[in-house]
């Protein structure tokens, strides 16, 4: 497949000889998409080959690209220099740097990060970017596990169990803290930032992009990284958020579609996502 993809370099119009497969390396990370570092007598860059499993994730691709445009066209993530008339790869602007993880999320950093994600919040969103539903977005999740049970042919014990929190929890965590929407990214987790030497933080994957609620972005942000309350409020504020309503509610929903995620991914098993949801089942009642 490699091969394949780099026998298409004319059409890239980035390189003036062919590319071979010495020239692309792995990139760490990635749990949808595998991704190269590509490099090039012109430069560095990234190509991307999206994972087969798109539609099980209910991601759209053609979004995807139409917001990596709008926000790369802000300095805010890098450009994309060619896609796949197939759409199955593309290739952008390589930006060395590392990757964060959840400890290094201080506050002054994640402040920074906060006011990125602003910046996002106030532009103007292309036409025809779905607004996202918590309740359709995890019913498609949902819908993703029981498949998995009907190819297993049985349903044990665990799976009836999980399955029973499919209705309680569709109807406690549906809607939105309030009425804002704004273009958000989703999934604005550690490993989608990159850190540069320059300590500037560029944010990637945009898969999960879509017009929703700026409090889910931002209760996102936060999964899995050990806050306080009162930096909690610390970072809402320089967000520029004077009311806290709906808070907690958008934390519990993004926990809610994490845990689905992983689950819908194989990474957690019946039993582990079971006790996770039981827990925000009693946070939501």
């Amino acid at each position: 497949m490699l091969q394949q993809i780099l026998d298409d370099w004319p059409h890239w119009q980035l390189c003036s000889e062919a590319p071979t497969l010495d020239n692309i390396s792995p990139l760490p990370g990635g749990l949808t998409n595998h991704c190269y570092l590509l490099r090039l007598p012109e430069g560095d860059y990234v190509l991307r080959v999206e994972g087969r499993n798109s539609r099980a994730l209910d991601i759209n691709r053609a979004a995807e690209l139409q917001v990596h445009h709008l926000v790369a066209a802000q300095g805010l993530t890098p450009t994309i220099r060619f896609r796949s008339p197939s759409g199955h790869y593309w290739i952008r602007d390589y930006v060395p740097g590392t990757p964060l993880t959840n400890p290094q999320l201080d506050l002054p950093l994640l402040l920074i990060m906060a006011q990125q994600l602003q910046q996002l919040h106030q532009l103007y969103p292309p036409a025809g970017i779905p607004t996202l539903s918590i309740s359709e977005k995890a019913g498609h999740y949902w819908d993703t596990i029981t498949a998995h049970f009907a190819v297993m042919d049985r349903m044990t014990a665990a799976a009836e169990e999980l399955l029973a929190l499919r209705g309680p929890l569709q109807s406690l965590l549906s809607g939105a803290p309030d009425n804002q929407r704004c273009l958000c990214h989703m999934d604005p987790t550690a490993p989608n930032w990159i850190q540069t030497a320059e300590n500037k933080l560029v944010l990637l994957d945009w898969e999960y992009a879509a017009i929703g609620h700026p409090l889910w972005d931002l209760a996102a942000l936060l999964q899995g990284v050990d806050l306080s309350a009162d930096d909690e409020q610390t970072l809402l504020q320089a967000y520029g958020l004077k009311h806290y309503r709906g808070w907690e509610f958008a934390k519990t929903q993004m926990s809610y579609l994490a845990a689905l995620w992983y689950r819908a991914q194989g990474l957690w098993s019946d039993r582990e996502l079971i006790a996770y949801l039981n827990g925000l089942k009693a946070l939501a009642e």
